[in-house]
């Protein structure tokens, strides 16, 4: 993170411009970061809170049930666009690759604050809706930014090492879709990790967004105190991770300007 430090006026236009950039051209703007996440819980909750009538272990209409799928969405789409954009980071800038004195790294960084501040964007929808069904939220919800910043770690770096392998192996792009797929089942996300068998549980434990989803839900929508030690393991280890993706994206990159 010192290179991100050292170049944070480059790191913050870059953001900016991923920003303008990808709502540029069309007539709803930033107001499409709003409306897809929208979209895709009414489709959601429809799907299983309506028609397949999925349900956690307490009594809550399709309200209750919309507000917990949410919550839940806004890690895996933080996480779904990092694991789905990462593999192209490098391939699809071949002009920086070229650059010697360009610092590689930051690309992944601004993937990952992208992500986050969409994940802010949902947050702030998900307050909303909490507002028109009960009112103000629980005082716990203020804790939100702490589970978002134990996830930041976590996405730079699935975002570091994915965009290194992602030039080395082409073919971990759709990899990373597929990975991405699946995860959206294999995380609590449309059920609760108690409405499935004992074996499976034990997977889906082992997904590093289960934990980030249950500590969010506590903090949104049950108003409980989150696991301040779990988040804090959580955090050493996925800052671990990002330390050795970082440590792999430095050792590939002498050889980025040949395979590009």
């Amino acid at each position: 993170m010192t290179t991100a430090w050292r170049h944070r006026d480059l790191l913050l236009e870059l953001v900016k411009r991923e920003f303008t950039g990808r709502y540029r051209g069309s007539f709803g703007g930033l107001a499409w970061s709003f409306a897809q996440p929208l979209f895709l819980l009414a489709v959601y909750t429809v799907a299983f809170g309506v028609i397949l009538r999925m349900r956690w272990g307490f009594p809550g209409g399709t309200g209750d049930y919309a507000l917990m799928v949410f919550a839940g969405l806004i890690v895996f789409n933080a996480f779904a666009e990092c694991l789905t954009t990462a593999p192209w980071l490098i391939t699809s800038n071949p002009n920086y690759v070229k650059k010697v004195v360009f610092p590689l790294e930051i690309l992944p960084c601004v993937t990952a604050i992208t992500a986050i501040f969409h994940a802010l964007v949902g947050i702030a929808v998900w307050f909303l809706g909490y507002a028109i069904l009960y009112g103000a939220p629980h005082p716990t919800a203020a804790l939100f930014p702490a589970i978002l910043l134990c996830l930041f770690p976590l996405l730079l770096g699935a975002n570091w090492l994915l965009s290194a392998l992602g030039v080395v192996v082409r073919d971990i792009g759709q990899l990373a879709a597929l990975v991405a797929h699946a995860m959206l089942f294999l995380t609590p996300i449309f059920y609760g990790i108690d409405a499935v068998p004992p074996l499976l549980q034990n997977v889906l434990l082992a997904n590093p967004l289960t934990f980030v989803v249950e500590q969010l839900r506590l903090v949104l929508f049950f108003g409980e105190m989150p696991s301040l030690r779990g988040l804090a393991v959580y955090f050493v280890l996925a800052s671990a991770f990002a330390a050795l993706a970082l440590g792999l994206f430095r050792r590939l990159r002498p050889r980025f300007a040949e395979m590009v």
